[in-house]
């Protein structure tokens, strides 16, 4: 397959122009418009590398940093829609990583339990139910090129797929080929603002729709609109005014809307969205924490001004609240109900896979026990939160200097009889890939000071040795409690019986 054709390789539709010209060498030559787009794809090696489709070359969580924590605000409510226009899945490989299906409505107590690809206007009739979120992916999607993909190579006929990326197709969209999709995009723009993610905004169409609704419905929020990229049009090129023209709509200018990202320094995407969580995170515990916790939370919300690589409080929200927030739910230690059947919620209602299933940090209970036993945890070890890697074991902390692991565990009883940590067998077995262990600190978390009685805490101990993946550490001197003060201090006297 070759062309022959002079474009600017300094365009901004330079890809799509290229394509366009290849498209219609394959068509002049005989092949169909669909098997022409399929044969591109193919050599594009969109459906051999298995990177399309979130399958590798990711975390064995499934997700990137900022396609965690969007998938996280997608279950919290805090997103309305996402329209990607890229052709792979990263996006919807987090959604699934956090523990949202595709399609159907899956047994989960709380609002967004799935999500929905909207490649083609039938697929709007997935949206039936309000606790589906929905992806819009107007370009095309590598899943569904695959699907047409083995029905031709199987059967010979090329069933109708959106593969969008000739330059044509990109410009003004012709009267009558409007897809009910576009409307929907139009109507999320109206009701919500918008963040858009990396986009150089060369689409014309869509750039062309923002703007109009923009100008009619006249956004007045501060945050109406928010460009988060390495680069703002005009850049070199003052004719480019693309970010520009989609500001005025909004009534801003760049100074307003435009977040600067790096590809590499400080702020890079993950950083910055990984702040945003926190941040959002932050703003939940102090709505339910006590007055001496809050305004030291609030401190803690202040100091994240702005995002910087490897913050410590960052870094605890992202890796180790998330999953302390599953294990209260799990154990049974806190109630709620369903928001969307007013049913109770019961523990085993709670998913324990895939690892970063998101139990909501909102909207489950007025009364988050939960929450407040977290906050309170910050507060006290907040000056020394650096000296823990919480990425090398989620819902625990680890301190590689000397070799301990700390494990806070919910110090309160719930309604059950018996406190379950099924939650943390996932995360235990991570203990293999540790290394050398020294010893394994438990550490009561409750919101008051008294120590949980001592049936409750032998209860406890007797699960965690259960699921030690290795038999040291259920010797009776490898694990052992110890209180939030002594965690913060960080002293201990010397361990036997190591690992």
């Amino acid at each position: 397959m070759s062309v022959s054709v002079a474009i600017d390789p300094c365009d901004d539709y330079y890809f799509y122009a290229l394509a366009e010209a290849i498209l219609e060498n394959l068509t002049t030559n005989g092949k169909s418009d669909l098997e022409s787009r399929l044969l591109l794809a193919v050599k594009l090696g969109m459906l051999d590398d298995r990177r399309w489709f979130g399958e590798t070359g990711l975390h064995f969580s499934g997700n990137t940093p900022r396609h965690r924590a969007i998938a996280r605000f997608a279950v919290e409510k805090c997103l309305r829609a996402i329209v990607s226009l890229n052709w792979d899945t990263l996006l919807e490989a987090a959604l699934e990583s956090v523990g949202l299906t595709e399609g159907s409505n899956t047994p989960r107590p709380w609002e967004i339990t799935s999500y929905v690809r909207i490649v083609d206007d039938f697929h709007l009739g997935a949206l039936g139910s309000n606790r589906v979120f929905p992806v819009i992916k107007p370009h095309g999607c590598v899943r569904e090129i695959e699907k047409a993909n083995r029905t031709y190579q199987t059967t010979g006929i090329i069933q109708d797929f959106i593969f969008k990326l000739k330059k044509s197709e990109l410009e003004i969209l012709p009267p009558g080929q409007t897809k009910l999709y576009d409307n929907k995009v139009a109507q999320c723009i109206s009701e919500c603002p918008l963040i858009a993610i990396g986009w150089k905004a060369t689409e014309d169409y869509l750039r062309n729709t923002i703007i109009t609704v923009a100008k009619a419905t006249g956004h007045t929020e501060v945050d109406s609109f928010v460009l988060v990229s390495r680069s703002w049009y005009p850049n070199t090129d003052p004719s480019k005014s693309y970010h520009l023209e989609i500001a005025d709509a909004y009534n801003k200018d760049e100074a307003a809307c435009f977040v600067a990202v790096n590809k590499t320094g400080a702020p890079t995407h993950d950083c910055l969205f990984q702040w945003l969580q926190a941040r959002y995170a932050l703003t939940k515990l102090i709505a339910v924490g006590g007055p001496s916790e809050q305004h030291l939370l609030q401190h803690c919300l202040e100091s994240l001004e702005h995002p910087e690589p490897d913050n410590a409080i960052v870094t605890w929200v992202d890796f180790w609240l998330h999953t302390w927030v599953r294990l209260c739910w799990r154990a049974g230690v806190m109630q709620g109900f369903d928001p969307g059947t007013n049913k109770k919620i019961e523990p085993w209602d709670i998913p324990i896979t895939p690892r970063d299933a998101h139990v909501p940090l909102g909207w489950i209970s007025t009364h988050r026990r939960d929450l407040q036993a977290a906050g309170k945890f910050l507060t006290v070890i907040n000056s020394t939160l650096s000296r823990f890697k919480f990425d090398t074991f989620p819902g625990g902390l680890w301190d590689a200097a000397e070799q301990n692991l700390y494990l806070p565990l919910p110090g309160w009883q719930g309604a059950a009889t018996s406190t379950d940590l099924i939650a943390l067998k996932s995360l235990v077995e991570s203990l293999r890939g540790l290394g050398y262990v020294r010893k394994i600190y438990l550490v009561w978390l409750d919101t008051t000071d008294l120590p949980p009685d001592h049936a409750h805490r032998q209860q406890l101990e007797a699960q965690v040795r259960r699921m030690m993946p290795l038999t040291g550490f259920a010797s009776t001197d490898a694990i052992s409690w110890i209180d939030l003060e002594l965690l913060k201090g960080g002293t201990h006297a010397a361990v036997a019986g190591t690992v």
